[in-house]
């Protein structure tokens, strides 16, 4: 039988510039981002979710601009949308005069939230309770500022408010912060904390948010607050760099009883249309841009890369001698909605091995050698490449007699 059931989802960022995408495919992203709001509050009332979680970076910065405000207020004044509860991120904190949140700020502008969304407005935990859901009691709390917070939300210290109810209630938590030990590469560590702290928290089921990946994070445990899952991160709604591949969306978080005891699951609801991809094209042989063109093809059609999707190719090999390739063509670039090649991983077929073997013997041998015997104690990654640059630009004025544009994106 179903105690209760939410629709968890964080790390939307509305209102990102996403200057990383081409200028003309900016606005079309913000408007996906847009669009995934609107269907999370149709997937909620569809769904018969008792309320939407939000831990956190619902905006992308503090103070987003009027427009992208006034949709996110409009968003949530659909007919039909359960109760919404915040809990402000590291993006967009909430304090006393925030234009996002701040309903003195915003009665100035003539706004408002709506009555049924509850945001935390401090970085202590304090309780909500919803008339709907009379045996279940919700506990936020927000970050107070976008910098980076060494505090350590689920500690034994910052749970003291956190005090059982007479009679007992179901505790749910929802928070911004950094499970230890699963941090991605390009993200910060804000607000950490341990899965030991987790577990030994008075909460049935903790909502998570701030990592953008991995849709479902689990903690799983069993005990005397229930089973399934203890914690658990939404991911980032849709894909906001290319580093974030795989699927984006919401968890739709039910609460059973069966046992005695409250049996936590959680089902992924894919919301972003447009998926990511990481890839790797061997272009080793290609005799010309347009050959180069045909491998990163390949690749793309292989991967089943649509022309919905976005793609980051890394090329890889050595390309004849000769040909300078700095970009895709016209039929390449329109193969997807974004698609962004690496080509640090090219280099010209000159054999640099041959050199160091044979030794000096000619005015170019003596030069590659010189260069070749730099970067045998180079450590420095930038210094190396612009050792390899060199080499090859020098190769080329020997045996091209012509010096063009082609390694300044090759890595070491």
């Amino acid at each position: 039988m179903a105690v209760a059931r939410f629709l968890q989802v964080s790390d939307l960022h509305l209102g990102r510039p996403f200057g990383w995408l081409p200028p003309e495919r900016r606005a079309e992203r913000r408007s996906d981002q847009r669009h995934a709001l609107e269907r999370i509050v149709r997937e909620a009332i569809e769904r018969g979710v008792a309320a939407i979680l939000i831990p956190g970076d619902l905006f992308d910065q503090d103070g987003t601009d009027a427009d992208t405000l006034s949709f996110a207020l409009g968003a949530f004044r659909v007919a039909g949308c359960p109760p919404v509860l915040i809990a402000p991120g590291n993006h967009d904190p909430y304090w006393d005069a925030s234009p996002n949140w701040s309903a003195r700020v915003l009665s100035v502008r003539g706004q408002s939230w709506p009555e049924h969304v509850h945001i935390f407005r401090t970085p202590e935990w304090t309780p909500k309770t919803l008339d709907s859901l009379p045996g279940i009691r919700f506990w936020g709390r927000c970050f107070s500022t976008s910098g980076i917070s060494n505090e350590r939300p689920v500690s034994s210290a910052a749970l003291g408010p956190v005090r059982p109810a007479d009679p007992p209630l179901l505790e749910i938590g929802i928070f911004h912060g950094s499970r230890e030990g699963q941090c991605p590469p390009h993200q910060k560590v804000t607000a950490p904390f341990s899965d030991a702290e987790a577990q030994a928290s008075p909460f049935t089921y903790l909502a998570a948010g701030h990592y953008h990946g991995g849709a479902g994070l689990q903690l799983p445990a069993a005990g005397p607050r229930g089973s399934g899952l203890r914690l658990a991160y939404a991911g980032s709604t849709l894909a906001l760099d290319l580093r974030e591949t795989g699927r984006h969306g919401a968890l739709d978080v039910r609460l059973e009883s069966g046992s005695g005891v409250p049996d936590v699951t959680a089902e992924f609801v894919e919301l972003d249309r447009r998926k990511v991809f990481d890839l790797v094209a061997d272009v080793n042989g290609s005799s010309s841009a347009e050959e180069v063109d045909r491998r990163v093809q390949k690749a793309c059609d292989q991967a089943g890369v649509s022309d919905t999707d976005m793609a980051l190719v890394k090329l890889q090999g050595r390309i004849a001698t000769g040909v300078r390739y700095s970009g895709p063509g016209q039929e390449l670039r329109g193969r997807a909605f974004h698609l962004r090649l690496d080509l640090k991983g090219v280099r010209p077929d000159y054999d640099l091995e041959a050199f160091m073997m044979r030794g000096p013997r000619t005015t170019e041998e003596r030069f590659a050698c010189a260069l070749l015997e730099q970067l045998v104690t180079e450590k420095n990654p930038e210094r190396r490449a612009v050792l390899y640059s060199a080499i090859y630009y020098g190769l080329d004025a020997f045996r091209l007699r012509e010096v063009a544009p082609a390694y300044e994106e090759m890595g070491a």
